[in-house]
C-alpha cells in the first residue's frame, strides 16, 4: 500500500514538475524524497517562492537540525559532520529571503521554544536563592553576533549554531575590518573540522568546542557578489567552502490566486515541514548529551565504490594539470561537500520514512554529486558574471578573435595582426584573462576558454564516475575519446567493448 501510495505520489511529482518547468532551472529537484518534492513544489506554486532558494534553505535548515548528532565517514578517519556554508544570489526583488524564512520557520519556532523554557528555569532558580548551576539559554540561529559570542553561543547549544544573515555581505566584510579576521578564521577552522577556543574577559577559563558545528546561510544581491573575489576571500580559502545558488531565470514570479485552496495548500506545505524538520531535531548523540558521542554513518559497498569513482575521475584530470597554479583549491573540497549533502539526503530521507540511519546508501551518493554539480553550475555562472564586469574590453576582444584552444604563439600572431598590439601587450591581455576566470593555463604556452553553453553550464564539469552515452567506454577514457565513442555507437552501432580500446587511454 506504502509503494503504491509513493507511486503515486511520484508520478504526480513528474507532472508537477514538467508542468512547472522544473527543468528549466537546473536543479535536480528528482533527487529529494517525493513527500519533500511535494512540499518544495506546493511552496513554489503557492508561495511564489525560487526552486531553488526554497530546496537549498531546506537543506540548511536539515543540516541545522542534524547538528553534530550525526557524521559521516568520507575514508579511513576521515569524518565530518553535515554543515554547509551557503549563499542565494539573485537580483534586488527575487524572493531570496521568504523561502528562507519559511525553511527555517520550525528552528526558530523550537528556539522560542527554549527560550520560554530558559525564562522558567531562570524564574525558579532565583527564586531557588540563586543557588546551583545558573540556568543556560540554548539557541540555534543567530544573526547578530561578534566572534566571541558566536562560540559562547556555540558552548551553550553544542549540538549546532547557525549564523542566518539576510544580507551576508555585510557580516563578512565587517568581520575582515572590525575583527582582524577572527570570525572568518574561525569559520574556517570549524568547516575543516577544527576546535574553536575562546576566553572570557569575565572568565578566565577558556571555552573549548572540540567538534564545532557551525552552518552559514544567508542571501546577496548580484551587484554585491564580486566583493567576495576581491577583498581576499578567494585567498583565504572561504569561497571555496561556500555553496552558491544562482537561479538561471531572472524573472521575479507573478502572484497568481490560485482555485484550488492555495492558502490551505501552503499551509499544509509549511505543516508538513515541521513535521520532517520535527524528526530531525529529535535525532540525539549516540551516548547521550553529557558524552555527546556522534553516530558516525559509512558508505555502504556501492555507494563508496560510486564515490570513489567519481572523485578519482576528478583526480585524474588534476593530475594531468602541469602548472600547479592552474590546480583549483575549490574543486579539492568537492568529497567534503558531496559526504555532507550525502549524509543530508539520508536524513531526509529517513525523516520520512522511506529509509534508514544505519548507513549512507547508493542513492543518497548520487543525489548528493548531482547537487553539488549544481551548486558548482552556480558558482562557475557567478565568476562568469564577475569575469565580465571586473575584465578590460581590450583582453576581452583579443579572447573574442582566438580559437577555444591556442598557444601563446597563436595569440601573440592574432594580437598583432587584428588588434595592432605589441607582443608584451599580448601577454599582458593573457594575464588579465587568466585573472579574470576567463581563460586558462591548460600546460606550459597553451590556454583554453572558459565557456558556458547556452544553459549556463561550464564545460569542463564531470559529475558523474562514467558517461550515460559511451555504452561500455572504459574510465580511463579521455574526453576526446569520450566523443569518439558516443560517435561510433550512435553511427555504426559499435561500441568501445566491440571495436577494441585503442582510443582509451
Amino acid at each position: 500500500m506504502a509503494d503504491m501510495t509513493n507511486t503515486r505520489l511520484e508520478l504526480c511529482n513528474m507532472i508537477r514538475m514538467e508542468a512547472e518547468h522544473i527543468s528549466d532551472t537546473g536543479f535536480p529537484l528528482d533527487v529529494f524524497p517525493q513527500a519533500v518534492q511535494s512540499v518544495i513544489l506546493d511552496m513554489d506554486r503557492y508561495e511564489n517562492y525560487k526552486t531553488e532558494f526554497i530546496a537549498t534553505a531546506m537543506l540548511s535548515a536539515v543540516s541545522a537540525a542534524l547538528g553534530g548528532t550525526y557524521r559521516i565517514r568520507i575514508k579511513g578517519e576521515w569524518q565530518s559532520n553535515a554543515a554547509l556554508y551557503i549563499i542565494l544570489v539573485g537580483r534586488p526583488g527575487l524572493g531570496k529571503t521568504p523561502p528562507l524564512e519559511a525553511a527555517y520557520r520550525p528552528i526558530r519556532k523550537h528556539d522560542y521554544a527554549l527560550f520560554r523554557a530558559y525564562e522558567s528555569e531562570l524564574e525558579a532558580w532565583k527564586a531557588a536563592g540563586e543557588s546551583g548551576r545558573k540556568p543556560v539559554l540554548r539557541r540555534t540561529v543567530v544573526s547578530d553576533f561578534t566572534p566571541e559570542s558566536l562560540l559562547l553561543t556555540h558552548n551553550s547549544n553544542p549540538r549546532s549554531v547557525v549564523i542566518l544573515v539576510d544580507e551576508i555581505m555585510g557580516m563578512f566584510n565587517s568581520a575582515n575590518r572590525y575583527t582582524n579576521g577572527q570570525l572568518i578564521e574561525q569559520l574556517l577552522t570549524a568547516w575543516s573540522g577544527g576546535a574553536l577556543d575562546v576566553t572570557r574577559v569575565s572568565n578566565t577559563i577558556p571555552v573549548h568546542i572540540e567538534q564545532p558545528c557551525i552552518n552559514i546561510i544567508g542571501t546577496t544581491q548580484t551587484k554585491r557578489v564580486h566583493e567576495l573575489l576581491t577583498k581576499g576571500f578567494e585567498e583565504n580559502g572561504l569561497l571555496d567552502r561556500i555553496l552558491f545558488v544562482l537561479p538561471k531565470s531572472r524573472e521575479v514570479p507573478k502572484w497568481t490566486d490560485w482555485d484550488d485552496g492555495g492558502e490551505d495548500r501552503a499551509s499544509m506545505a509549511a505543516a508538513r515541514w515541521e513535521q520532517i524538520l520535527g524528526k530531525v531535531l529529535a535525532l540525539d548523540y549516540d551516548t547521550g548529551e553529557e558524552e555527546r558521542m556522534p553516530h558516525v554513518l559509512s558508505m555502504d559497498r556501492e555507494a563508496r565504490e560510486y564515490f570513489f569513482s567519481w572523485w578519482n575521475r576528478k583526480v585524474e584530470r588534476i593530475n594531468r594539470i602541469e602548472d600547479d597554479a592552474q590546480v583549483e583549491s575549490r574543486e579539492m573540497k568537492h568529497p567534503a561537500q558531496v559526504a555532507r549533502l550525502a549524509l543530508l539526503m539520508q536524513v531526509l530521507r529517513y525523516a520520512i520514512d522511506e529509509s534508514h540511519l544505519q548507513f549512507v546508501d547508493l542513492a543518497s551518493v548520487k543525489a548528493a554529486i548531482r547537487l553539488n554539480g549544481y551548486f558548482e553550475d552556480s558558482y562557475r555562472r557567478i565568476r562568469s558574471f564577475v569575469a565580465e564586469d571586473m575584465c578590460e574590453d581590450p583582453p576581452k576582444v583579443l579572447l573574442s578573435l582566438l580559437p577555444d584552444t591556442f598557444d601563446t604563439k597563436t595569440a601573440i600572431a592574432i594580437g598583432k595582426e587584428l588588434q595592432n598590439v605589441s607582443e608584451r601587450t599580448v601577454m599582458n591581455y593573457l594575464k588579465e584573462l587568466c585573472r579574470s576566470r576567463l581563460l586558462r593555463k591548460s600546460k606550459a604556452g597553451h590556454y583554453e576558454k572558459i565557456i558556458y553553453d547556452k544553459s549556463g553550464k561550464f564545460n569542463m564539469t564531470d559529475n558523474e564516475p562514467s558517461p550515460p552515452d559511451c555504452n561500455g567506454c572504459p574510465p580511463r577514457c579521455s574526453l576526446q575519446s569520450l566523443q569518439f565513442c558516443s560517435f561510433r555507437v550512435l553511427k555504426t552501432g559499435i561500441s568501445c567493448k566491440t571495436a577494441g580500446t585503442a582510443n582509451c587511454k
